[in-house]
């Protein structure tokens, strides 16, 4: 496994199981871009992250591959809506990875279905 997977696999361990580890991974000036939220920083990511994990009712791991540097995965969020209902957001992601930290978040997914039920 490469050093960049290794460390998104710490990051996503910890964020699955409740503990705060994760956010000893990210580094101070992360910054992260997806369709629907944009942040630079590591306490604007964190709070991020706090608000997004109490909705997300199961993960799939479909496919990842890195290097010592850069890592990506593509899987399925299931998330829970303010509406009452859940959706399925397959997702890929692109990290970068300096130092065993998370320098950058880059998300990518249909944000159509997720704007439709959030109201974004």
């Amino acid at each position: 496994m490469s050093k960049a997977l290794e460390t998104v696999q710490k990051f996503q361990m910890s964020m699955g199981s409740g503990t705060s580890e994760w956010e000893n991974l990210v580094d101070n000036n992360i910054t992260f871009k997806g369709p629907v939220d944009e942040v630079k920083g590591k306490e604007a990511f964190i709070q991020l992250n706090k608000s997004f994990f109490p909705m997300v009712r199961g993960y799939e791991h479909l496919h990842s591959f890195g290097n010592d540097q850069f890592a990506s995965l593509e899987g399925t969020f299931k998330v829970a809506t303010p509406k009452g209902n859940e959706i399925e957001l397959l997702m890929a992601e692109v990290y970068t990875i300096e130092d065993g930290k998370i320098k950058s978040i880059r998300v990518y997914y249909d944000a159509e279905e997720f704007r439709k039920e959030f109201g974004s």
